[in-house]
């Protein structure tokens, strides 16, 4: 996902969680469990059957869509329920079939046969294959990617290669306090959890603001304000009204489940290494008085010190360039928020002096000095030819969703996005028959979708395949794909006679992350010169994850944790090829540009950072690449 500075997004266990041998997929539960778990199902049971259904509002992606049911039961008044099956058709998927297992238990079967069996007594679910379980059909023709709900058209998933055994999963509801319900229709979870819970790549995720439902998915500029923050509840707690027992106390608890079960671990987050030891609750035991601090937080019922809380938490302990919160930041610019200018600003406050003590996020914020020096230099053109090559800028890897609908649909020019820009360029610098040599320019590329780098590599190199691991079922994996090359809607033979015979190059720095992050080691495998500064990796998908309270956050997935073929992962940015050394110089030499001068009157005007002028000069990188591929020609010809 793409990550960007400040407001924009910054875009389970390390040891996949075993069963135990309490919850097995057909087997029955004897009088021994049920006595086992006399005290919480008496308790469940009576609960079960007081509960009222609500007609909630649904904002459907920005859209107000109708209204839903939503269940509340008595023993959680301010807690809405929703069921799995009731969730997914709302995704427009195909629903699950569910049949009774014994009183205090049923099983839920998906598309393929995969089973999911849940057990109230118990407060947990059984899954013995994860995937399989949540996974949709495959190929799908107009979902990217296959595991996503976005459709780009120009490209589809034809396999996904889990290698090895799943590892089963049990997640034990009841250890958080969270009730879990289920009949012969449906199992019922909070709306939090069962986001959390049925979370997938493409990012769709709930949000219940005490008032209205919220559909959202996770727009790629890294804002979304479609007026979520402005409910009366939520606003009332902002202007001073105790949070309820019950938010409180599932609020913490969808967070303790998400890190334990679904954080992918990339390894830079300070309290990572805790977490996967310990799970989150006790890992911030472990910080002491600090942690201590952040608990308070989290349990209060001062909403604005729950917001402090969670910016403390994530800023300084989860921090890894996708584990963002990213309520934290949204909340102050809501226009129904905003009107609160006290409100507003002892938050903004707050964030940002827990921003001057998190070196990761300060060498971001030094790192968007780089799109100012390159403007200087070359100024905003996405293409341009010095001697025999191309520079083709890509700043991030994100596509024109509707663009390209009208495109395929209507037909016309192509996009002027992302892959636009790519296809655009490879076209301009196939009409000079000068050209041998395509750089592309990823030094300010803050990343975006898999679905549209897989496609210039696809375009570029003829590289078909994705790696990385699934750290949910502890499983490597592999998902292969096509593109429509010739973009004439049709997928067939005359695609692959659409490729683009250069000698290829990535020209890097610190800045670039996830994607931005991963297109350079693709594409030096495939033979490319990656020249520049390491990037800043990113390794992860992200997934998001919401609290009942209506915030949410993005985190590092472990659904998918990018690697390359040999398992090497990514997080420690790719090997340079060809380094550019830097020189520094005082951030007042550019403070004509807005951006640059508010830094400077944060850092100080006086701070020394990184000059890149090098990295912009057109003659030096058209000698790299001629060199580089004469010496290369050279050792294959010695060969």
């Amino acid at each position: 996902m793409k990550r960007a500075l400040t407001i924009r997004i910054l875009t389970v266990a390390a040891t996949a969680l075993m069963l135990v041998g309490t919850v097995v997929a057909g087997r029955s539960f004897d009088a021994t469990d049920m006595k086992k778990a006399d005290e919480r199902t008496n308790a469940s049971s009576a609960s079960a059957q007081g509960y009222t259904t609500r007609k909630v509002k649904l904002v459907s992606y920005g859209q107000e869509d109708g209204e839903i049911d939503l269940r509340f039961y008595d023993v959680t008044p301010n807690i809405p329920y929703m069921g799995m099956n009731q969730y997914a058709q709302l995704l427009g998927r195909q629903p699950f079939s569910v049949r009774a297992a014994g009183e205090w238990a049923c099983e839920m079967e998906s598309w393929n046969g995969a089973k999911l069996i849940c057990n109230t007594s118990e407060g947990s679910i059984f899954v013995k294959d994860w995937n399989s379980f949540f996974g949709l059909p495959m190929p799908i023709e107009d979902r990217a990617m296959g595991l996503k709900d976005m459709s780009v058209h120009f490209a589809r998933i034809v396999d996904i290669d889990y290698k090895g055994s799943a590892a089963p999963v049990t997640i034990d509801f009841a250890k958080y306090g969270i009730e879990i319900y289920c009949d012969e229709n449906d199992i019922y979870l909070p709306v939090s959890t069962l986001s959390n819970v049925m979370t997938d790549i493409a990012t769709n995720f709930m949000l219940y603001n005490g008032e209205k439902l919220y559909l959202r998915r996770v727009s790629l500029d890294g804002s979304i304000i479609d007026g979520m923050y402005g409910s009366d509840v939520l606003l009332s707690q902002i202007h001073g009204k105790e949070r309820p027992e019950d938010i409180i106390k599932q609020c913490y608890a969808d967070l303790c489940l998400n890190f334990d079960y679904f954080f992918g671990f990339p390894g830079i987050a300070a309290l990572e290494q805790a977490i996967a030891e310990k799970g989150l609750d006790e890992a911030l035991d472990s910080l002491g008085e600090d942690g201590q601090d952040i608990k308070k937080g989290l349990f209060s019922s001062s909403f604005e010190d729950y917001l402090y809380a969670m910016i403390k938490l994530f800023d300084l302990y989860l921090s890894d360039g996708h584990t963002v919160f990213s309520s934290g930041s949204e909340i102050t610019v809501d226009s129904a928020v905003s009107e609160d200018a006290e409100f507003t600003q002892r938050v903004q406050s707050f964030y940002i002096e827990y921003l001057k003590n998190n070196d990761k996020l300060m060498q971001q914020v030094r790192n968007a000095l780089i799109p100012v020096q390159r403007e200087i230099y070359w100024g905003e053109d996405t293409y341009r030819e010095y001697g025999s090559t191309a520079i083709i800028r890509l700043d991030s890897f994100v596509a024109d969703e509707e663009a390209w609908a009208d495109y395929y649909s209507e037909g016309g020019e192509l996009p002027s996005d992302d892959l636009g820009i790519v296809i655009s360029g490879l076209k301009k610098a196939s009409e000079n028959s000068k050209i041998r040599n395509i750089i592309f320019d990823l030094t300010c590329n803050g990343g975006g979708s898999p679905d549209v780098m897989m496609t210039i590599l696809a375009l570029t190199t003829g590289q078909d395949k994705l790696n990385g691991m699934n750290t949910i079922t502890d499983q490597p994996m592999t998902v292969t794909f096509e593109i429509d090359a010739n973009f004439d809607g049709v997928y067939d033979e005359k695609d692959k006679e659409a490729k683009y015979d250069y000698n290829y190059g990535v020209l890097i720095t610190n800045y670039a992350f996830s994607c931005g992050n991963l297109f350079p080691f693709v594409i030096q495998d495939a033979g490319a010169v990656v020249i520049g500064e390491p990037s800043s990796g990113g390794s992860c998908s992200i997934q998001i994850g919401s609290d009942i309270e209506g915030l949410y956050y993005s985190m590092s997935s472990g659904q998918w944790k990018l690697g390359v073929e040999d398992g090497e992962l990514l997080e420690n940015g790719c090997t340079v090829d060809v380094p550019i050394e830097t020189t520094t110089m005082p951030v007042s030499e550019l403070t004509d540009d807005p951006y640059a001068n508010a830094v400077a009157n944060y850092i100080g005007r006086d701070a020394e950072v990184p000059k890149y002028q090098d990295y912009f000069d057109d003659k030096s990188l058209d000698d790299i690449m001629n060199e580089w591929f004469s010496t290369q020609a050279q050792e294959d010809k010695a060969g």
